[in-house]
């Protein structure tokens, strides 16, 4: 699905489970052109198993194809795509010049992803879980899902843990910020801050 800004063991053995339930890659399995490398793993069925691509490809979900366009992602970044028994994506892993991730996935909506972005001296990790939609509805009609759990950690702003209520708005917030001021924060639905636990020079408040 889609990286905002990446389990390698468990990934591997996912790579290597997928690999040893599809037949003999087919010769047209492999595409080479000039300025795009991919190849893809197919089970007996013909159905897109493992894809490594060097060109940020489609996605493939409930039977339906969905522009590369639409994938977040370096264009010409390094893809895997591990897709279920019946050919839908369910995770994969991105590495860019600036920024690498994983992304596991619900049945029409992306689940969790492990991203890392940097520029110069500057840089941040993440952590995002999502909330799962009705897996009844079709991917087109799939609303967008809000993050229930934010684990961030950037140059700029330090740690932060933020956890979210069913409309994505930050109700607890847990921070070591950038200059080392720990801070617990307990938000209402309009964002007011209602607690607020801030330690600082040795003194709380």
């Amino acid at each position: 699905m889609t990286s905002p800004l990446s389990r390698r063991t468990a990934l591997r053995g996912a790579a290597l489970a997928a690999a040893a339930s599809a037949v003999a890659v087919p010769a047209h399995a492999a595409e080479t052109t000039a300025n795009h490398h991919s190849f893809t793993v197919r089970d007996n069925r013909g159905r897109q198993r493992l894809l490594a691509d060097t060109r940020r490809p489609p996605i493939l979900i409930g039977g339906k194809v969905i522009p590369a366009e639409q994938r977040q992602g370096p264009e010409h970044g390094t893809y895997l795509v591990f897709n279920d028994e019946n050919g839908s994506e369910r995770g994969g892993i991105v590495a860019g010049a600036s920024e690498a991730s994983l992304s596991l996935d619900y049945a029409n909506a992306q689940a969790l992803t492990l991203a890392t972005r940097w520029q110069g001296e500057h840089g941040a990790t993440a952590l995002f879980f999502k909330q799962m939609p009705d897996p009844s509805l079709p991917v087109e009609q799939t609303p967008p899902t809000p993050t229930r759990v934010e684990l961030v950690w950037s140059t700029a702003d330090g740690a932060v843990l933020a956890l979210n209520d069913s409309k994505g708005r930050p109700r607890i917030v847990i921070s070591v910020d950038a200059q080392d001021v720990p801070g617990i924060r307990v938000l209402d639905e309009q964002g007011n801050v209602v607690s607020d636990l801030v330690q600082a020079t040795g003194k709380s408040k």
